[in-house]
């Protein structure tokens, strides 16, 4: 069992998330509600006003142990209160710090609000806890989780499955100290759900992702910090997903965006990953299974996922590369044992190779100057000598793609693979044909942020080149071999193209809408 842990190393995570809290939105997310409680005493009159973020508890909220005191063990409490709920119930959390010791599970719960009194004020201790997750909301509809945090969950902090409608603002989830494999795997965890809206939260220290979006469709992920996480912020095979004015810093990566192989939703498309900060995630990788082959370092990475657009974000200060733009071919080169290991999840529509990625407008300095990471070992060892196109040692490129998969697709290598691609996952497009146009990973107009003397040492590469005419290194066998190519990013010459812009993701939460098309629609990130 995991020993607790004591809160004396809060003191840093709280006064970073209060600073957050102090810049971040009013509160008003269209959460109704009135102040007052009818029939409680004075002093819990004046407690149950208002909560810090500015959201009113109002007079007929389910109250857990109001009368709890600091350390307390408010599992029974907590559990009663959230057994058999009515339909729009408001549950409100007491004030302080307690423990619980046993996972909380929320089944079909239709248009719950479950509040404490502040992300600050309201923490729930799941250092001794018998279960695996803090809170698991199991299906439902338009539920509300706000103004509490979750420490110390022995997997993960709050977690949602097969819900219509979820949203998680003000809250946050930590594992203090140092970042550990022990720690807890995901903070924030939405999973096979619609219209999912996270914002102002705050997630440390998780093992894996500090907010995770997976498997889901019509999200927004805007105005949270992830510190100190393996990943920050994650959208894994997800659809129509935006991602803005976040803060990742500390993590190893900053944000990902994945498609992986075996799971249910087979793959996503349409992630806008925009005006956020992505800088100072250096933090070695202590993740297991795909997140922990991420170089640490890393400021934005895709891999594997097609219809990603990218831009005005600040990526700076990441030790590997401020963007890595990858296949699943970087992960597992074995092209022929495919069909066995991936071809029931490529019938579905999942494909080891990525298309349509856009990158622009974003302002990018002081990377890559300490890459690293097993996953990227030989091209940084390429790089870093003269063994690549230029012949002698090269700045890391601060924009990175692999290229392999669109160089095989092109010439022909992987036209097999069509007979694999079940007859839904064709009609959406997916196939493994040569790049058209509107396939091409693009990169342009993106800033140039180094200081002088270093200015034009912030490039972009390429492992592979895209066109077969211009395989000029094989092996034995005829394969290609990588050729680093590299360019300065300002004008490149490989990635220089352009695409459409994708479209806005909209969360319909409680008939309200949420996004750059509803209540962020004179949001100045949202007319970039």
């Amino acid at each position: 069992m995991r020993q607790a842990r004591t809160f004396k190393k809060l003191l840093l995570v709280t006064a970073i998330s209060s600073g957050f809290l102090l810049t971040g939105c009013d509160g008003d997310d269209g959460d109704d509600g009135k102040a007052g409680a009818d029939g409680q005493s004075a002093d819990v009159v004046a407690q149950l006003a208002v909560t810090t973020s500015g959201f009113p508890i109002p007079e007929d909220a389910i109250l857990v142990a109001p009368d709890a005191a600091d350390g307390d063990d408010i599992t029974e409490a907590l559990s009663v209160a959230l057994f058999n709920l009515p339909e729009d119930a408001l549950v409100v959390l007491p004030k302080g710090r307690f423990m619980v010791t046993e996972s909380i599970v929320v089944n079909s719960a239709s248009g719950l609000t479950l509040t404490g009194y502040g992300i600050n004020e309201t923490a729930l201790d799941f250092s001794t806890s018998n279960g695996d997750d803090a809170f698991r909301f199991q299906g439902g509809n338009g539920i509300t989780v706000r103004d509490f945090g979750v420490y110390e969950a022995p997997k993960n902090g709050i977690k949602a499955t097969n819900v219509n409608g979820i949203h998680m603002t003000y809250t946050a989830t930590v594992w203090e100290g140092e970042l550990e494999a022990a720690n807890g795997a995901y903070g924030l965890y939405p999973l096979k759900s619609q219209n999912v809206l996270l914002e102002n939260n705050y997630a440390f220290g998780s093992a894996d992702a500090g907010i995770y979006v997976g498997q889901s469709e019509n999200i927004v992920v805007r105005n949270n910090t992830a510190k100190q996480n393996v990943a920050g912020i994650e959208i894994e095979n997800s659809t129509m997903a935006d991602v803005y004015n976040n803060i990742a810093l500390g993590n190893s990566g900053g944000i990902l965006v994945f498609d992986l192989p075996g799971l249910d939703k087979a793959y996503g498309g349409n992630v806008r990953v925009f005006n956020n900060q992505a800088y100072n995630n250096n933090a070695d990788n202590v993740g297991a299974g795909v997140v922990g082959t991420v170089p640490p370092g890393t400021g934005v990475l895709v891999l594997a996922t097609s219809d990603v657009e990218m831009y005005n974000n600040q990526i700076t200060d990441n030790d590997t590369t401020a963007v890595a733009i990858t296949s699943y071919l970087l992960v597992d080169d074995d092209l022929a044992s495919y069909p066995a290991n991936y071809g029931a999840t490529m019938g579905n529509g999942w494909s080891p190779t990525l298309k349509n990625v856009y990158l622009h407008n974003n302002t990018i300095a002081r990377n890559g100057d300490n890459p690293r990471g097993a996953l990227l070992q030989p091209v940084i060892d390429g790089y870093s000598s003269n063994m690549n196109s230029k012949g002698t040692p090269q700045t890391f490129p601060a924009i990175l793609y692999d290229g392999i998969g669109e160089l095989l697709s092109n010439a022909g290598e992987l036209a097999g693979f069509n007979a694999l691609v079940g007859a839904e996952a064709q009609a959406d497009g997916v196939n493994y044909d040569p790049y058209g146009a509107g396939d091409q990973i693009c990169a342009n107009s993106n800033i140039n942020g180094n200081p002088a003397p270093d200015y034009d040492e912030v490039n972009t590469g390429l492992v592979y080149p895209d066109d077969p005419a211009d395989v000029t290194m094989v092996d034995g066998d005829g394969n290609p071999l990588p050729h680093l190519l590299i360019d300065q990013m300002v004008n490149n010459t490989y990635l220089n193209c352009v695409q459409p812009r994708l479209a806005p993701a909209v969360v319909n939460f409680r008939n309200n809408i949420y996004g750059c098309t509803g209540d962020d629609l004179a949001e100045a990130a949202c007319a970039l």
